[in-house]
C-alpha cells in the first residue's frame, strides 16, 4: 500500500474529532486522491511487471557472461601453459648438443626412465594448478588482502612463487619483490611474464639474501616436513629487517571442509598444519608479534541456518552449538599468520 492509499484508508476511518474534521475537510478531494493513487499503482505495477520482464529475459545473458569469462581465463591460463612449454623446448634444442652421423655408429638404446620418486618430475603442475586451483587473476584477486602487510616493504620475498601471482601483484603495486620456487617451469613463466624468479629451495635463497624485509609463504608449508617449516621459520626470523614480517598462508585443518574439497587433490601434500602449531613455530623461531587470519574469501558458501521455534525450549543453546558445528564444517579453508619481527 502506498502513502497516500494509507493516508486516505486512515482518514476515512479515523474517530472522534480529528476524523470529522479530515473528512469534511477532504472528502470533497478523497474520489480526486483514491483515482490519482489508483493511477499511480497501475503505472507502478505496469513498470514492475515490465521491470521483471527485462530481469527474466537479461538473465540469461548475464549467466552466459558469467561462464564466458570464466572460459576465457581459463584459455588465458592454458595459453600462458603452452607458451612456457614451447619456451622450455626451445631452451633445451639450443643446449642439446648436435647429432653427428657415423657409419659404425651403434643402434640407440632404448631408454628406461629412471624412477623420480618427485611429485614435481611425475606431474605437470602448471597444468595441474591451471585444471584445479583456479585462474591466475582469480588468485591474484584473493591476495590482495594482503597488500596492506607489504605497502611499505623495500624488499620481499616470496617463497614457493608458482605461476607469479603475488609477484605480479607486487609490481603492480610498485613494490620490489622476488620469488623462488623448487619447480623449474614456474621460474621459467614468472622470468618469461617479466617477474624476477629463481629455481631453488626457499630456505635456502632465503638465507643468502640480504635486506628482507617482507616474505610471503603461500600454500607452502603442507608440502613440507616439520623440521623443514621449523628451518624456514628460523631462516626467516635471522634474515628479516627489524619490523620486517612473514605471512604464511595455508589450509586449515580446523575446517572439516578442506578433506572433501582441495588438500587431497594435491598428491604432494603431506599434510596439513594446524595454526596453533604453526604459531608455536614462529614464536620458537623468536617472533613475538603474531596473528592468526581465517581467509573470508576461502569461506564455503554455506552455513547451518539457525532453528527458529517461538517458545522452544534450549533453543538458543541448540544454535549455539550448530553454529560451533556449522564452522567447523564450513570454516574457512585456509588460514594465514601474520608475524613481525620486534626486538
Amino acid at each position: 500500500m502506498s502513502y497516500l492509499s494509507q493516508f486516505i484508508e486512515n482518514a476515512r476511518h479515523q474517530k472522534g474529532i480529528k476524523g470529522s474534521i479530515k473528512r469534511k475537510l477532504f472528502g470533497g478531494i478523497y474520489s480526486a486522491l483514491e483515482a490519482a493513487d489508483k493511477e499511480y499503482s497501475d503505472k507502478t505495477s505496469v513498470f514492475d511487471d515490465g521491470a521483471k520482464r527485462i530481469r527474466d529475459e537479461f538473465e540469461p545473458t548475464c549467466v552466459n557472461v558469467r561462464n564466458n569469462n570464466a572460459m576465457i581465463e581459463r584459455l588465458t591460463s592454458e595459453n600462458e601453459l603452452m607458451k612456457t612449454k614451447i619456451a622450455s623446448l626451445e631452451k633445451k634444442l639450443k643446449a642439446a648438443p648436435a647429432a653427428v652421423p657415423t657409419e659404425s655408429a651403434a643402434p640407440a638404446a632404448v631408454a628406461v626412465p629412471a624412477e623420480s620418486g618427485s611429485d614435481y618430475e611425475d606431474i605437470d603442475y602448471f597444468d595441474f594448478e591451471n585444471h584445479f586451483r583456479g585462474s591466475i587473476e582469480s588468485i591474484k584477486k584473493s591476495q590482495e588482502f594482503y597488500l596492506k602487510f607489504f605497502r611499505d616493504k623495500k624488499k620481499v620475498i616470496d617463497i614457493g612463487c608458482g605461476r607469479g601471482e603475488f609477484l605480479s601483484l607486487m609490481q603492480d603495486n610498485g613494490i620490489t619483490a622476488e620469488g623462488v620456487d623448487i619447480y623449474e617451469p614456474y621460474v621459467e613463466y614468472c622470468n618469461m611474464k617479466g617477474l624476477t624468479a629463481t629455481c631453488g629451495d626457499g630456505a635456502d635463497f632465503l638465507a643468502k639474501t640480504e635486506g628482507v624485509d617482507g616474505i610471503f609463504v603461500g600454500q607452502v608449508v603442507e608440502h613440507l616436513k616439520p623440521h623443514q617449516i621449523i628451518q624456514l621459520c628460523n631462516t626467516a626470523y635471522e634474515r628479516l629487517e627489524e619490523g620486517g614480517c612473514i605471512i604464511i598462508e595455508t589450509p586449515n585443518p580446523t575446517s572439516l571442509s578442506i578433506y572433501t574439497n582441495a588438500f587431497y587433490i594435491d598428491p604432494s601434500h603431506i599434510k596439513p598444519v594446524h595454526p596453533l602449531t604453526m604459531q608455536y613455530y614462529l614464536e620458537k623461531a623468536g617472533f613475538k608479534d603474531i596473528e592468526i587470519i581465517y581467509t573470508e574469501n576461502s569461506r564455503p558458501p554455506f552455513e547451518i541456518p539457525e532453528l527458529k521455534l517461538e517458545g522452544g525450549e534450549n533453543t538458543e543453546e541448540f544454535n549455539k552449538a550448530m553454529k560451533k558445528v556449522s564452522e567447523m564444517l564450513f570454516g574457512s579453508q585456509d588460514y594465514a599468520v601474520v608475524a613481525t619481527k620486534k626486538g
